[in-house]
């Protein structure tokens, strides 16, 4: 019998601060994981975009609208969907981010400022779209790696004897750990998109079409465990944004066909051919100045 096989283990935290109204600051293996999530998923986008000749300077500011909407929404969607009682116990904590994440909130944020971003350079999606969910993986991977350590999406409760129990939790009993669940999932499916699949001759949007739509069942699956968020006729919340994250992967493999402005995004090499051009302009009017 392959009882306890996963024990409930709590990594320490400190308490950095007790603030009044905001309260307590505590430093936690999540807070860390995430930046670290960030930082290599930023390093993996400017990778991908070396490699694609985007130009850099636009997939910089992009990735930093991205993050923060992506940041601030997600957190929104999380206290207001999930725990409304929050809210109105103390509407602060709409402004405290380090409280509460949403994944699907984080979609839905980082959707906002990718799209926005994105018309204002007057720049074609579809390139800079699998560039973002080719670094996204490794730091949302990151992510559910911290919410394993912290427990902080409880699941069914099971029998000790099942080979995916944790526990005891705090309550006695054994569970599914959702969070350990993702990230188990989303190993392998990092580590294939980064080092198996052709991600540099593959048309735009493709990556991220495959992604949504072997990601999308996945965490529905997962969501149908969850035993204390809230519910709307029956599903959650990550339910109905997972049926449209399905939808969208269908559009982007199956049905949209590749067009010409599909190609047409801003060359980094244009960029710094550009830079030359203007500085041995600059030289040769100094020098004639000189003459």
């Amino acid at each position: 019998m392959l009882e306890e096989l996963i024990p409930y283990i709590r990594p320490p935290e400190k308490l950095i601060a007790d603030l009044p109204v905001i309260g307590p600051l505590k430093l936690q293996v999540f807070g860390p994981l995430v930046a670290l999530g960030v930082i290599l998923g930023y390093h993996r986008c400017l990778n991908y975009a070396k490699k694609k000749n985007v130009d850099e300077f636009i997939v910089r500011d992009l990735m930093f609208w991205v993050l923060v909407t992506g940041f601030v929404i997600s957190h929104w969607v999380s206290v207001l969907f999930y725990f409304p009682e929050d809210v109105a116990a103390n509407p602060l904590v709409l402004i405290m981010i380090w409280n509460g994440l949403s994944s699907v909130g984080g979609f839905f944020g980082a959707t906002v400022g990718f799209a926005w971003y994105l018309r204002k350079q007057k720049q074609p999606y579809l390139v800079y779209l699998d560039m973002m969910t080719y670094g996204m993986l490794v730091g949302f991977t990151m992510g559910r790696l911290g919410c394993s350590l912290v427990h902080d999406h409880p699941g069914s409760v099971v029998d000790a004897s099942h080979m995916l129990a944790v526990g005891p939790w705090p309550d006695g009993q054994f569970r599914f750990d959702l969070g350990l669940l993702e990230f188990a999932f989303l190993v392998p499916l990092t580590l294939y998109f980064h080092f198996v699949f052709n991600w540099m001759k593959a048309r735009p949007g493709l990556l991220c079409g495959l992604v949504l739509m072997l990601y999308s069942p996945y965490r529905f699956l997962l969501d149908g465990m969850r035993q204390s968020d809230a519910r709307y006729l029956g599903l959650t919340p990550a339910h109905y944004a997972t049926m449209i994250l399905f939808a969208a992967g269908i559009y982007l493999v199956f049905i949209r066909k590749p067009n010409p402005e599909d190609f047409v995004w801003a060359k980094d090499s244009d960029r710094i051919a550009g830079e030359q051009a203007a500085k041995a302009a600059k030289v040769e009017q100094a020098a004639e100045k000189s003459t």
